[in-house]
C-alpha cells in the first residue's frame, strides 16, 4: 500500500492531477486521466443534458478514467503503462476481454468516451500530432519517437505535442502510432447502432445478437435494430434514413452531412458521428456499408493527414486483426 500511494501521489503531482493510478484485480497500475462531467453545451454548444460519456442508463456519472497510454496486455490484462510498444494484431472480441479481465468497471474504451474528450479539445483549442509517418510526424518531421521496425512507437516516447492537450499531462498517442478501437459503436448494413449512455462501463455484451445495440431515430430517439426509418450512412458517407447495405467511401470527416432531408439530431454529433458546426475536424472517414463494422478512431503511423482525432473508420471487421490498431482501455464505477 506505501508503494500505491507514493506512485499515486507523486503521479499526480507531477502531472498537476490530470493523470492518476487506478489498481486492477490483480493488484497492477494503469496510468489514468480523470474526465469530469459535462453537458453537450459545455463541449460543443448543445443542449444541456449531461453527455452519453458520463450517464450509464438514466444515473449520471461524476467522472470516467481514460488511459493516458495506449495499452499493453500482460497475463490476460490490459494496462496503461508509458514506454512500452503497444498492444496489437488483435481482434475486437479479445481486446475487449483484455479490458473486462482488470475487474469490475474497466472496459475498452466506448466511442462516446472518445468523442467527449475530441469536444474538449476542440474547445480548449488543441489538435494533438501524433507518429503519422513510420516514428514521426508526417507534418513535423523533427518530431520523433522511439520505433520499432513496423514504425510503431513506444507509448508516451514522443514529444508534449502528441499528447492530447499539449500538456505533459495529457493523454499520449491520441492521434496517430495505432488506430484505437473504440467499444458502444457499430455499423450494421450501413446502420447506425449505439448504446444507450456509457453502457461499455457496465461490461454489457457486445455480441452481435446482443439486445443492447440500439439504432437511432431522426428524433434522436434509441430503438431497436431493423426499425423502419433509422439513421444509415449511405454509398455517400452521408447520414439518412435510406438504406444502402453494399458500398464503400471515404472523404474528408468534415464533409459528413445530413441527407434525405433530415436534420440530424443531438446525439450525432453528441458521438462525433458527424463534424459540429464552426468545429475545425482533422481527419480522414472511410466506410463499408456491407454487414457489421465496427469503429476505429485517431489514424495510425502510416495515416499521414488522413489522422486525426476526428478520423474514424468504419471498414473494420470485428474480427479484424491488424498490426496498426490497438486501443485504450477505461473506468468508470457504477
Amino acid at each position: 500500500m506505501a508503494n500505491f500511494d507514493s506512485l499515486k501521489f507523486a503521479t499526480e503531482g507531477i502531472s498537476g492531477g490530470k493523470t492518476t493510478i487506478i489498481m486492477d484485480n490483480a493488484d497492477l497500475p494503469s496510468f489514468m486521466n480523470p474526465f469530469y462531467k459535462m453537458t453537450n453545451a459545455q463541449l460543443f454548444g448543445g443542449s444541456e443534458i449531461v453527455h452519453s460519456a458520463w450517464k450509464q442508463g438514466s444515473v449520471e456519472k461524476d467522472v470516467f478514467y481514460a488511459s493516458k497510454f495506449l495499452n499493453c496486455v500482460v497475463d490476460g490484462r490490459a494496462y496503461s503503462w508509458p514506454n512500452v510498444i503497444p498492444a496489437h494484431s488483435y481482434n475486437f472480441d479479445a481486446e475487449m476481454g483484455f479490458c473486462n479481465a482488470k475487474g469490475l468497471h474497466w472496459h475498452q474504451m466506448s466511442f462516446a468516451e472518445w468523442a467527449a474528450i475530441v469536444h474538449l479539445m476542440h474547445k480548449i483549442g488543441y489538435e494533438p500530432r501524433g507518429n503519422s509517418n513510420y516514428g514521426k510526424s508526417h507534418s513535423h518531421v523533427y518530431e520523433v519517437g522511439a520505433k520499432d521496425s513496423a514504425g510503431r512507437t513506444a507509448t508516451g516516447s514522443g514529444p508534449v505535442t502528441w499528447n492530447h492537450d499539449g500538456t505533459p499531462g495529457g493523454i499520449a498517442d491520441f492521434v496517430g502510432n495505432v488506430w484505437k478501437r473504440l467499444s458502444g459503436m457499430r455499423i450494421v448494413n450501413g446502420e447506425i447502432q449505439v448504446m444507450e449512455g456509457n453502457a461499455p462501463a457496465l461490461q454489457v455484451s457486445h455480441a452481435a445478437a446482443s439486445t443492447a445495440w440500439k439504432a437511432i431515430k431522426p428524433d434522436g430517439s434509441l430503438v431497436d435494430p431493423g426499425t423502419s426509418g433509422t439513421l444509415h450512412f449511405n454509398a455517400s458517407g452521408n447520414i439518412g434514413t435510406s438504406v444502402v447495405t453494399t458500398g464503400t467511401h471515404n472523404k474528408a470527416f468534415s464533409a459528413i452531412a445530413a441527407a434525405d432531408s433530415i436534420t440530424l439530431p443531438e446525439i450525432i454529433m453528441e458521438l462525433l458521428l458527424a463534424p459540429v458546426s464552426g468545429v475545425t475536424n482533422t481527419g480522414h472517414f472511410w466506410i463499408d456499408l456491407s454487414g457489421e463494422r465496427v469503429p476505429l478512431r485517431g489514424g495510425c503511423y502510416g495515416s499521414a493527414s488522413g489522422g486525426g482525432s476526428s478520423a474514424l473508420s468504419l471498414d473494420n471487421l470485428r474480427s479484424g486483426v491488424d498490426g496498426n490498431v490497438g486501443f485504450f482501455s477505461a473506468y468508470q464505477k457504477d
